[in-house]
């Protein structure tokens, strides 16, 4: 098998628009690019393979002077299409835009145009200010700096040089409240994807302790928009993770406002928007706000249009993983399994669309949603089909999807009866959690559960294993560190099906209403 490095041209150039390849074929005509035709013959050859082959390149053009130096007509292609992207995307963003006009600087600057090279740096300076390009600003006091120094001074008094340093102090402020921030975030993360939603009191405070911070003034003492985006983002992780869900869904509508209200600011980083409003409509959902929910997952899909995001595959790929596993879990948190259900032929066509561009994460949340939605609408078998489907795919560590899927298998094999798997699914299982540092107790009590369905000899003991099940798992509903597994589950409705012969889809419909009604 080649290497990833064989076929970075393949990758790179199968990653292209149509717009994009044929901006490349002008490029490469007006640029004379170095081997001429046979470098177009090798591009639409790439082009056109679905996988790396590059046996069949070397026989397609067998007899070719390039051939023989394979490796370096690879790389100045790939060089080439670089840098017609380069090109291609020099406006595409604010970021581009300025860095190009700092070159544009430069090139002024050395040929001694220095008057028209402070006028453009001023409209860089202004533009960056406008956007917090906290980076470009560095950049302009450096060029600011050295046009000064060229004029030895000339027309600059102390106080001057003062309103400088004081403004250079500013932006070094503003940049340390950045970087302090960013560290504590990804601190956060770095703990919660290892981990998943804190699983015991020393892991919440853990998790508190990072997050929280000098939290005296909150996001007001931070001097620009992207300082006090970060901190809300902060604190909203951190609630959620350790069970505030109100508190988390507070910092996320803050969040949802200060980039509404300050869009020139976050401009190039349209992602932050639909993470916010995703967000919002999963901790909506788990607070039982039903209608709020589907509010943002309709503003989440209106935000590529709102932002004039540009339609690439990887904004398609993420519209349809995250967009779709919401609207799934909001119609299986609500009851409405037909909703739910009318959604999988998209499902099934948007996995076989996008693929393995996806990721195991992406992909096992969407089949993981739908296994749910097959349990609500009284489909056991057809559950457990995905079920194992996702299990098949799902290589996650500790707190991922495998994990609830995997009880979740132990759920559906109990619905059916199917005493051959259960043991073999039941050992999988405990080996696969063994290696997690804190189970939840839920997910323990699932696990003896199944130990004494697999010993019951007759319907009555069966019905007494699913009892003691319900009453040891009753009064961890209202426990924050135990909400993923009711989450995720639903365990306690399961086991009132068992107990009560009711539908577990009209169950949980009942319930919804009750969390609406409160």
């Amino acid at each position: 098998m080649k290497s990833r490095v064989t076929a970075q041209v393949h990758r790179l150039i199968r990653s292209m628009s149509p717009a994009e390849k044929r901006y490349f074929k002008l490029y490469a005509a007006r640029h004379r690019i170095h081997g001429g035709s046979n470098h177009l013959l090798l591009f639409d050859a790439i082009a056109s393979m679905e996988t790396y082959d590059e046996d069949a390149l070397l026989r397609r053009f067998k007899g070719r002077g390039f051939i023989a130096h394979f490796a370096v007509a690879k790389q100045r292609l790939h060089d080439s299409v670089l840098r017609s992207l380069s090109a291609f995307h020099a406006t595409s963003s604010v970021d581009a835009r300025l860095r190009r006009q700092l070159h544009e600087v430069e090139l002024l600057y050395d040929r001694a145009l220095y008057d028209d090279a402070e006028r453009h740096l001023l409209g860089v300076r202004r533009s960056a200010q406008r956007h917090e390009k906290l980076h470009v600003l560095m950049e302009v006091q450096h060029w600011e700096r050295r046009l000064l120094e060229r004029t030895h001074y000339h027309g600059i008094t102390p106080p001057m040089l003062d309103e400088r340093c004081a403004e250079a102090a500013r932006l070094r402020e503003h940049m340390a409240e950045l970087d302090g921030l960013w560290d504590r975030k990804s601190r956060v993360a770095l703990a919660l994807y290892g981990h998943g939603q804190a699983r015991s009191s020393t892991q919440v405070e853990q998790v508190r302790t990072i997050g929280a911070g000098d939290d005296i003034r909150g996001a007001a003492r931070f001097g620009t928009a992207q300082a006090r985006y970060l901190y809300h983002h902060l604190r909203a992780a951190t609630a959620i993770a350790t069970g505030d869900l109100e508190s988390g869904r507070r910092h996320l509508l803050a969040n949802r406002d200060l980039l509404e209200a300050g869009r020139a600011a976050f401009i190039d980083e349209p992602h932050r928007i639909l993470a916010v409003l995703s967000n919002l409509a999963h901790v909506c959902m788990r607070t039982g706000r039903y209608t709020e929910a589907i509010g943002h997952l309709h503003a989440y899909r209106r935000a590529p249009a709102e932002w004039r995001m540009p339609r690439t595959g990887d904004l398609a790929m993420k519209l349809f993983a995250t967009g779709m596993s919401m609207e799934l879990g909001i119609h299986c948190a609500s009851g409405d399994f037909d909703r739910a259900l009318a959604l999988v032929p998209a499902v099934e066509q948007g996995l076989q669309r996008h693929g393995s561009a996806l990721g195991t994460l992406r992909r096992t949340g969407c089949m993981f949603q739908v296994a749910i939605a097959q349990l609500g609408g009284g489909n056991a078998a057809e559950a457990l089909r995905w079920c194992h489907r996702l299990l098949n795919e799902a290589h996650d560590g500790p707190g991922g999807m495998a994990a609830h899927a995997r009880l979740l298998q132990l759920m559906l094999l109990l619905d059916i009866g199917d005493r051959d798997l259960l043991p073999y699914a039941l050992r999988n299982t405990e080996r696969y959690l063994k290696g997690r540092r804190h189970a939840h107790r839920g997910e323990r009590l699932l696990l003896r559960l199944v130990h004494e369905q697999l010993k019951a000899r007759d319907p009555r003991e069966a019905r007494a294993a699913y009892q003691r099940f319900h009453d040891a798992l009753a009064p961890l509903a209202d426990d924050p560190l135990e909400q993923p597994v009711f989450e995720h589950l639903d365990p306690l409705t399961w086991v009132r099906s068992h107990l009560t012969g009711r539908p577990y889809g009209q169950l949980v419909r009942e319930r919804a209403a009750g969390r609406r009604a409160a």
